[in-house]
């Protein structure tokens, strides 16, 4: 199942679901292992090597969690890790991250950003490498900027746009000097801008609403990196990249192809394991690690990573979880400990919860913002019979209907079967009738979380270095779902929001945002559950790829020891 990305070390939300073999723990094996290690490092984790080390071509093959339903990494659809993890060897960027997060320009594509102040406005101007082109031959110019920023602004909301955090506090965007720079100037103070052009996309991609939307279903837009698309199968069964001749960066690429597989979950590690494919991310599945740490020739690269998991309430009017006070009582009724412990306890000799929606640990500005928001089964009950929900039975009933949630989880995820299982019996304790709704793993997201057809779900986000992506998860706008798919939230989130993202000064914004999460916990909107490290299960000969911390891999640089 596909994961779903916001776009900074604040939730991305690029959405994952969680992997494994079979249902449940292996010989029942839920407690830590103390052999794992207790905490992991914020550097990444690639097997570094010279480019002279590395044997030129070859062919290196990728898997991904599903077939993509959208190459347009900004359409709601499009905005997966899936997405995120070819379009780094593909798409052009404003800025690339190290491993703790730190930003630079992204030289290849621009030559140099400022952030200036003009008549009382902030001004950002982009001056892009004369050399940077689109694989049509085109070079990058300001159009790509004005046609990214137009589709992304919200000003029309039949764009269906992932989020416009940042898009929509932008007054224009035009041409500067020449048609390699570029002048974006704000209606508002946006302290994040880094965040945005990050990717780029042709301008051919989205300057319709027809083209953003649905052009790129079965294609990938132009792209300009060190690869290039050769042939996308019918059905996007198998992509395949190629070295991009003309890649005018520090150097060609080393590999000759990525090919991109969308595999199920289920079949990933015995791919790995019979040679079919050269790294697997393992997530939280107990299973899957125990089997790779027994594979030859394969190394399990580990660093503190940017995704966690989270429980989602659909706050939609008629549903029971539209009440507050039901779900922050519910989220009391969870045992977040015993979950961290049963999905991290053979990856980590230490697993802990996560208590920001904001930032994860590892990351500046992470602290708990929950609040009285614990275990505490006791609490729960007491806070439910308050909200009018009393025990009828086995089960608790207001005006005649029992407290029925439907849980909406992927079907061929078995970790996030064991979670559902968990929580059901959590639910159970308190009075609350959890009913698990398997799906359907490529329906999961289009046809369920989309468009709210579920009472309660689980899945992952996955963050990037920049603080304002997951401002569309958190704001509640009428009429437009963004990526707060329960639509739960509230005005003063919105504000607190609004207010950290015009904050320039970077301790002042992360406090900001810190009282955002605040208010986002007391409104019941999602339970975050436990932050997972990147473990990549990782063929030995693999050089320059693996666990990336909280920043970008060089695709350029990939490739097989010689």
């Amino acid at each position: 199942m596909r994961a779903k990305l916001f776009r900074a070390l604040v939730p991305i939300a690029v959405a994952v679901t969680t992997v494994g073999l079979v249902a449940g723990c292996s010989s029942g094996d839920t407690g830590p292992n103390a052999d794992a290690p207790a905490s992991f490092d914020s550097g990444e984790q690639i097997n570094p090597h010279p480019i002279g080390d590395l044997q030129q071509g070859g062919n290196m093959n990728f898997p991904l969690s599903q077939v993509p339903t959208n190459y347009n990494y900004y359409q709601i659809d499009g905005t997966t890790v899936d997405a995120a993890r070819f379009y780094a060897a593909l798409m052009p960027t404003a800025f690339k991250a190290a491993a703790d997060a730190s930003l630079t320009t992204a030289s290849d594509f621009f030559t140099d950003i400022t952030d200036s102040e003009v008549d009382g406005k902030q001004v950002i101007t982009y001056n892009i490498n004369p050399k940077a082109k689109w694989s049509t031959g085109r070079p990058l110019d300001y159009t790509d900027l004005v046609a990214t920023w137009t589709a992304n602004s919200g000003k029309d909301p039949a764009y269906e746009a992932s989020s416009t955090a940042g898009w929509d506090k932008v007054d224009s965007v035009v041409r500067g000097e020449n048609d390699q720079q570029v002048v974006l100037t704000f209606a508002e103070k946006f302290g994040d801008w880094r965040s945005l052009f990050s990717p780029l996309m042709p301008a051919e991609a989205v300057n319709s609403v027809e083209a953003f939307n649905t052009g790129s279903v079965s294609t990938m837009p132009a792209t300009a990196g060190p690869f290039r698309i050769r042939t996308i199968e019918p059905g996007g069964k198998r992509i395949v990249a190629e070295r991009n001749p003309d890649w005018w960066g520090e150097n060609p690429a080393v590999l000759d192809t990525i090919t991109y597989l969308p595999l199920d979950s289920t079949a990933s590690v015995g791919a790995l394991q019979s040679g079919e494919i050269d790294y697997y991310e393992l997530g939280s599945s107990a299973d899957a690690f125990k089997v790779a740490r027994g594979i030859p020739n394969v190394d399990l690269r580990q660093s503190l990573g940017s995704q966690y998991r989270h429980f989602d309430f659909n706050g939609a009017p008629g549903r029971i979880t539209s009440d507050k006070a039901v779900r922050v009582a519910l989220m009391k009724a969870i045992d977040r400990d015993y979950l961290a412990t049963s999905q991290l306890g053979q990856i980590t000799s230490n697993p802990t919860v996560l208590n920001s929606h904001i930032f994860v640990d590892g990351q500046k500005g992470y602290q708990a913002n929950n609040g009285d928001i614990t275990f505490d089964p006791e609490k729960a009950k007491s806070e439910l019979d308050a909200a009018g929900w009393t025990m009828n039975g086995e089960f608790r009933s207001k005006d005649g209907q029992q407290l029925d949630l439907h849980d909406i989880i992927p079907a061929d995820t078995p970790n996030a079967t064991q979670e559902a299982q968990i929580i059901q019996q959590n639910f159970k304790a308190v009075g609350a009738n959890l009913i698990i709704d398997a799906v359907p793993s490529d329906d999961f997201f289009e046809k369920y979380i989309l468009v709210g057809a579920f009472d309660v779900t689980h899945f992952t986000w996955e963050g990037t270095p920049y603080t304002s992506s997951s401002d569309g998860i958190f704001r509640l706008t009428p009429g437009s779902t963004l990526q707060n798919y329960g639509q739960v939230g509230s005005e003063e989130i919105n504000g607190l929001l609004d207010k950290a993202a015009g904050e320039l000064d970077d301790d002042a914004r992360i406090a900001d945002y810190n009282e955002a999460d605040k208010a986002i916990w007391a409104e019941g909107h999602s339970l975050t559950m436990f932050q997972r490290p990147f473990t990549y299960a990782t063929k030995s000969s693999l050089a320059n790829f693996g666990a990336p911390g909280f920043g970008d891999l060089d695709y350029s640089k990939v490739g097989f020891l010689k």
